[in-house]
């Protein structure tokens, strides 16, 4: 089992709710390119860690 690329998927997943919490916070400040291009890269880590979670269960027998 390795372990590395389930941590990489739980470090993408929380570095994606961070970036997600800080799109609301800049949202509500109301500057909305910034908040797109927040809400766009939170949507991107996500993916990002599902890639990564996906890859590791190919891997495992």
């Amino acid at each position: 089992m390795d372990a590395s690329s389930s941590d990489l998927a739980r470090l993408l997943r929380v570095l994606a709710v961070r970036v997600l919490v800080l799109a609301v916070l800049v949202g509500i400040t109301g500057t909305a390119l910034l908040t797109i291009v927040f809400v766009l890269a939170g949507l991107w880590l996500l993916l990002a860690s599902v890639d990564a979670a996906a890859e590791h269960r190919q891997d495992v027998p």
